[in-house]
């Protein structure tokens, strides 16, 4: 008998334990409830990032429309930098650039949120690499083998030293050269010359309506240390003067 009495008095209050437990178990829920949709806003749907000169791009997608905020911070820095989300249509992309940044290795940190940044979504982190002036410094231009002008055409002929080829420490991508000149007009002229193979970049330029006496061209090369870069990074204007 003592037996029986005792099991149901463990057993009465294990109940009372499950009573109270349920109870702050709703009360939490109810309060969850209460809070709606402003206890998280929504996260960023998408994005995509990309590196450029000390700064990066970066396109996002946000469906949710309590999301009228971007605010991005940086690991190394105090830095924060806010953007407004569009409120139209939010089937688009919206695009953003984050300035002035370290060029290396970015770690960044992300969140939306509301309108009164009482409220935002869990944060988002991604690494973006940007280049500088350590990247520029190893650009190199390319050598002249040699210039040839035509009295017959009028056109002055740049040829490219063709063991000058473009190595690593060129860039990853070398995009090809501009050259400034004024022509027989008093214009100044602008060649840009885009490579369309890396391995074997151009290897000749003609400069048309050139100075038969006492004119001079500017070149410099045009690099992309990767291919999704945002930026086109440029060593400084060789000048030469043609006699």
């Amino acid at each position: 008998m003592k037996k029986i009495t005792n099991l149901l008095i463990i057993t009465f209050v294990v109940s009372v334990v499950c009573l109270i437990s349920c109870d702050d178990n709703n009360s939490m829920h109810d309060k969850y409830l209460a809070n709606g949709e402003d206890f998280l806003v929504g996260k960023l749907d998408s994005f995509h990032y990309y590196g450029g000169d000390q700064r990066a791009r970066i396109v996002v997608w946000a469906r949710d429309f309590r999301a009228t905020k971007l605010k991005i911070s940086r690991a190394d820095s105090s830095l924060t930098y806010n953007y407004q989300l569009s409120n139209t249509n939010r089937k688009d992309s919206m695009v953003f650039y984050i300035n002035t940044l370290k060029e290396g290795t970015n770690v960044l940190s992300m969140k939306t949120w509301n309108a009164d940044s009482t409220v935002s979504s869990i944060p988002m982190g991604f690494t973006v690499t940007t280049w500088g002036t350590k990247f520029k410094s190893f650009l190199k231009a390319r050598k002249i083998a040699t210039n040839k002008f035509s009295t017959v055409t009028k056109a002055f002929t740049i040829s490219w030293d063709p063991s000058n080829v473009i190595e690593p420490s060129f860039g990853k991508y070398a995009l090809g050269h501009e050259i400034l000149y004024v022509n027989t007009d008093g214009v100044q002229t602008l060649i840009r010359d885009v490579y369309t193979n890396q391995s074997t970049p151009t290897s000749s330029t003609v400069l048309a309506k050139f100075p038969a006496t006492g004119g001079s061209f500017s070149y410099r090369m045009m690099f992309m240390p990767d291919i999704s870069s945002i930026d086109t990074f440029r060593t400084e204007y060789t000048t030469v003067s043609v006699p």
